[in-house]
Order: structure tokens, then sequence, then C-alpha cells
């Protein structure tokens, strides 16, 4: 049972991959997956079936103790189709969502998507076989997690790869996530684990909105070259000031991601 197939790429220009700056971690996430999957397509099919046992999520697999399936499924891929459109979901919204975060932060609500995703999947499953991999729980997040930081940015999403559809971020993430429950109340197999996309799609937003702490109620926006973010107010004197403070304190290293930006933003404006 493979998840993660409904997920749409992001519109570009054709000189996006000239301009995107890829962030470390979404380096490293990108770097694995590919890498997981290239063995799983040069090894021997009885041991790529035992290594999807192992290491793909799976009720059986739980019950004996293997926990790390609730991380390590996330790895695995069912097809270069499904690898490849997780992986456009990362390219496109992870660097926005680092650079704002941290990778440290970024990294974080990544596994705990993930985590989420994958436990909504083995409680709609349970006690039914089955085997559940892809990254999709993950990506969800970033979807839900963008929705939180950037409500009202203003994405392009390419509809079966031709149509261009405009829209705020919180409308894509709430029609993905009403898509993903609809498909998971419709009765029958599907192959796709819908439970897993919208359980990691709410914990992304949960997560930005509860657990990071760093969110203080406006987004600070990175210019990035696939959509047109709402022109923000610039830092006011008194936290420029503060920022300046603590450089003189404790050094420039000591800065949070926010307070970088905000730096450099009153450095543009200046």
């Amino acid at each position: 049972m493979a998840g993660g197939k409904s997920v749409q790429p992001m519109g570009f220009e054709p000189h996006i991959f000239r301009r995107m700056d890829l962030t470390r971690a979404v380096k490293a996430l990108l770097l694995i997956c590919a890498g997981v999957y290239l063995v799983q397509v040069l090894m021997p099919q009885s041991l790529e079936y035992r290594m999807l046992s192992v290491f793909g999520l799976s009720v059986e697999g739980v019950m004996r103790g293997w926990w790390w399936q609730f991380v390590s499924y996330a790895l695995l891929h069912g097809s270069i189709l499904h690898l490849l459109l997780n992986m456009l979901g990362l390219f496109f919204l992870g660097p926005e969502l680092e650079r704002h975060m941290g990778s440290r932060a970024f990294v974080t609500m990544f596994v705990f998507c993930a985590v989420l995703g994958g436990l909504g999947w083995f409680v709609m499953t349970t006690p039914h076989e089955g085997v559940c991999v892809g990254a999709s729980g993950g990506i969800f997040g970033l979807i839900g997690a963008f929705a939180g930081l950037f409500p009202h940015r203003q994405l392009t999403l390419l509809v079966f790869f031709v149509l261009p559809v405009t829209m705020p971020a919180w409308l894509l993430a709430v029609l993905f996530g009403l898509m993903q429950l609809g498909y998971l109340l419709t009765p029958g197999p599907s192959g796709i684990a819908y439970a897993a996309h919208l359980a990691g799609g709410l914990a992304g937003y949960l997560f930005v909105r509860v657990v990071y702490r760093g969110y203080e109620g406006r987004a600070v926006p990175v210019a990035m070259p696939w959509s047109r973010p709402v022109r923000p107010e610039g830092p006011s004197q008194a936290e420029i000031d503060a920022i300046l403070d603590k450089i003189t304190t404790q050094g420039i290293h000591a800065l949070t991601p926010r307070e970088r930006a905000l730096l450099q933003q009153a450095g543009r404006r200046r």
C-alpha cells in the first residue's frame, strides 16, 4: 500500500532550477530518499521484499515491536512516480519552510508529520494487513505547515500537469484535506494511504501553530520564484535595536533564523 500519489506538483518557471537555492536539510532528504529507492531498484526482488517487510510500516511489524517502522517507511517508495511526486513537494515547499524555521525545527517537523501520518494509517488499517511506504505523511505535513505559517501566500498548482490554478496556501491545504477525507471515506481498497496524508497534513499545521515556538504570529517571507508573497510591513526600529544588542552581547551566531531574516530585510529597505 503506497501513499502520496495524490500530490500535484507546484507550478514553476523554466529557469527555476538556476534560481532555486536548496537548503541543507531539504538536500539531505532528497538525496536519502533517492538513494534508498536506488537501492530498492538494484537489489534482487527477494531482498527488496524482505526490506519492505522490515522497514515498511505494517500492522504485523508494529505488533512485533518494530517501532522504527513509523520513521523508516517514509524513506521507501513504491514506484518512481511515487518518489517523484513526493520529492517535487519537498523541492518546492521545503526550502522556504526550512529558511523560516531553521534546519533543526524543519527536520523535527518533517519526522513528526511522517510519524503521525504513519500512526494515522496504522489506526485506520488495523487489524488488516498491508505495507505502507512513502514520504507522503511528511510532504502533506509541509502543506499544512506552509498554510499555518504563510496562509495568504499565493501558490500556483498545475492541475493534471497542464492547467495552472492560483490560490492562497490555506485554501490549497483545505482542498487537499477535503480530498483526502473524501477518498478515505470511499468504500473499497484504493492502494493509497489517504489516512497518512490527512494525519500528516494536520500534524504539520498543528506543529507550526502549537509546538513551534519560533512563530510569533506573522511569517517572514522569503522570495521564491514560484510564489507571490504578500508585501509585509518592515521590522520596527525597536526590533532592529534588540537584534543589534543581541549581536553585541552574544555574537551573530546566536541569532535565530527569524532575527537574521529581519536584519536582512531592514538592510535591504535602507
